[in-house]
């Protein structure tokens, strides 16, 4: 890492330095990455796409003798001054993906080894307990990359408040009542002065120095002017016929437009974010297109969002641009409203001799409507490892909260329910533990099988376990303990994976039940899938066909319902016919058991699907 010594010019503004940034990129070609750090006059720093006046408070940097300078990069206002340390990155293509993990990771590691426990946050921000006091953005050009930064020092907190004026909502995003309230200076929790801590950061990062009047000063000059000039530091904000702002986690994005007879004539994207390239490429690319959602869809096949805005996700541009996608609800059919205040009424029984003996199944805290038939059948559910889970799936109602310790009594606790409900199948499934570093929850999974086989030799044993983030070790010790069947859920298509799990992955979740085959091919394996999220029967075979690649036994086909309104919607209720289809392709795939309809879960009639009845 070259760096670049600027120290002997006494330059004190942002144009110069933004110029040197632009002469680095584009005329100086180096083998070694390149590192600047400056600081200059009280200066705001506005972003590539920011409109100027929506972002400062002119009548206080007037009074205050405050500058404005526009970057040639994305991200948002930033306040500067001599008590406030900029720094530059400049590096090739290579480096693009993990920008902020690599480079700027160098000054994270110099401060921490000062003492202080700085971490990442978020999109771009360097935190210290909490507070942020560096901010990050980066602009390419070609094959290069400019990164550059902020670090709080010992910075006029009252210019830095008075001169933003940032969009309520994102502060209101997450519950931030002032700016003052998350920023610090990091000179108030260290004993270096200013300039011991920049030679700590220099000769932490820098492997060499060269000095800035080694380079072409005429070249930097041409470039700085740029930033001088009123039209570019302000720019002009034109008259639209509509225009919409949203807050992602990818940055705050406004769109203007001028529609005319349903074509567009003029679009403007602005806003706090990071481009990947020149934006204007992107809103060409839409002009004197249909003013329509699909129309954009089109567009958006061979001009990629992702392209341009790093984090942002079509879904999201569309509705920047059109607002909420409303769409008419599907409506439930009749086979799917069940009485609950009946089925309560037919399980009260059950109910109160487990309530008795402190005992809790997932049948009943789900209200699962297959609960009377199942209990009718010998067959129960138990969830151990807590009530809370690590994970926060779009689709399932389990918490997502603080782990609760593990219970070493639950083993025998749910022998004692087998017993009590004189259970012949029992499936016991839990929330993910991945807190439970050395075992992801396997040896109490173990243990309980292990239990009920004691105490309950003829009572077959089905659990239903999460992938253990594929931690080959917690398999084995499951498949040891010898149940009679392994259930892993797969719940949706390849497709849709990625939204609807978190952490979990499609080919992990494949992964957990080829390696239990492999371990023991005596074991039955079994998976699950949710159908009405947004799949098409095509991917509904092929996922099928991935289940019996890796030589799944038993599977099952539910209906999808919402529980609640946090959750994914509902995208169709299947029909009956359809179900019926997913079974006879079952069949013919060779599966041992496959149960198919809209009220069958994972742990429907599971004796019968053990028996292959």
């Amino acid at each position: 890492m070259i760096f670049v010594d600027t120290t002997k010019n006494n330059q004190s503004t942002c144009a110069y330095f933004f110029g040197l940034e632009e002469h680095l990129i584009k005329d100086v070609h180096q083998d070694e990455d390149m590192f600047l750090l400056w600081i200059v006059r009280p200066t705001v720093m506005i972003g590539r796409h920011q409109v100027t006046e929506r972002e400062v408070d002119a009548d206080y940097l007037a009074a205050n003798d405050i500058a404005v300078v526009r970057r040639n990069s994305g991200g948002g206002a930033v306040y500067t001054d001599p008590g406030c340390f900029q720094f530059s990155f400049i590096t090739d293509a290579v480096h693009h993906g993990d920008i902020f993990q690599t480079h700027v990771q160098g000054i994270i590691d110099a401060i921490n080894d000062l003492g202080l426990p700085a971490t990442f946050a978020g999109r771009n921000d360097i935190l210290l307990d909490g507070r942020k006091f560096s901010g990050n953005a980066e602009y390419i050009y070609k094959n290069k990359m400019v990164v550059h930064g902020t670090i709080l020092f010992d910075t006029n907190l009252d210019h830095l408040i008075g001169s933003l004026t940032p969009d309520k909502s994102k502060l209101t995003k997450h519950a931030i009542q002032s700016v003052a309230s998350r920023v610090v200076n990091i000179g108030t929790k260290l004993d270096l002065d200013q300039t011991a801590f920049r030679d700590h950061l220099i000769a932490s990062i820098a492997d060499r120095t060269i000095d800035v009047n080694q380079l072409d000063a005429v070249a930097i000059e041409r470039y700085a002017e740029k930033f001088r000039t009123e039209d570019w530091n302000y720019g002009k904000n034109p008259k639209y016929g509509i225009t919409r702002e949203m807050k992602f986690d990818s940055g705050m994005y406004r769109v203007d437009l001028d529609i005319k007879g349903n074509l567009v004539y003029k679009m403007a994207i602005s806003g706090d974010f990071f481009a990947l390239q020149d934006i204007a490429q992107f809103e060409q690319a839409f002009l004197l297109k249909p003013f329509t959602r699909n129309a954009f869809v089109e567009v958006t096949k061979q001009t990629k969002v992702n392209a341009y805005f790093h984090g942002l996700r079509r879904s999201e541009f569309l509705r920047l641009v059109f607002g909420e996608h409303t769409r008419r609800r599907p409506v439930k059919p009749d086979h799917l409203k069940v009485d609950l205040a009946n089925l309560n009424k037919q399980t009260k029984e059950i109910r109160a001799l487990l309530k008795q003996h402190n005992l809790h199944t997932v049948c009943q805290e789900a209200s699962c409507p297959n609960q009377m038939e199942c209990f009718s059948s010998k067959t129960a559910t138990f969830m151990i490892l807590g009530t809370h889970c690590t994970r926060n799936c779009s689709f399932c109602d389990v918490p997502q909260d603080r782990p609760q310790p593990v219970d070493p009594e639950e083993p025998k606790n749910i022998l004692r329910a087998v017993k009590l409900m004189n259970l012949k199948h029992v499936v016991i499934t839990s929330v993910c533990r991945d807190d439970l570093k050395n075992d992801y929850g396997s040896k109490h999974f173990a243990e309980c099988i292990r239990t009920i086989q004691k105490g309950a030799p003829e009572t077959t044993i089905e659990v239903l376990i999460p992938d253990f983030l594929g931690h080959v070790e917690s398999i084995q010790r499951v498949v040891d303990a010898k149940p009679d069947v392994i259930n892993h859920n797969l719940e949706t298509v390849r497709r849709i994976s990625p939204d609807l799990r978190d952490r979990a992955t499609y080919d992990r979740s494949l992964f957990v039940l080829r390696t239990v085959k492999k371990m023991d091919p005596s074991i039955l394996t079994k998976s699950g899938l949710m159908v009405g999220v947004g799949e098409t029967p095509e991917e509904v075979v092929e996922t099928m066909e991935d289940l019996r690649a890796v030589g799944c036994d038993i599977l099952t086909i539910g209906q999808y319902l919402q529980p609640s309104k946090e959750h994914r919607e509902v995208h169709e209720y299947v029909s009956l016919d359809t179900f019926e289809q997913y079974r006879e392709t079952g069949k013919q795939l060779g599966f041992r058991f496959i149960a198919s309809g809209p009220m069958v879960r994972s742990s429907y009639m599971a004796h019968k699907q053990f028996e292959g009845d």
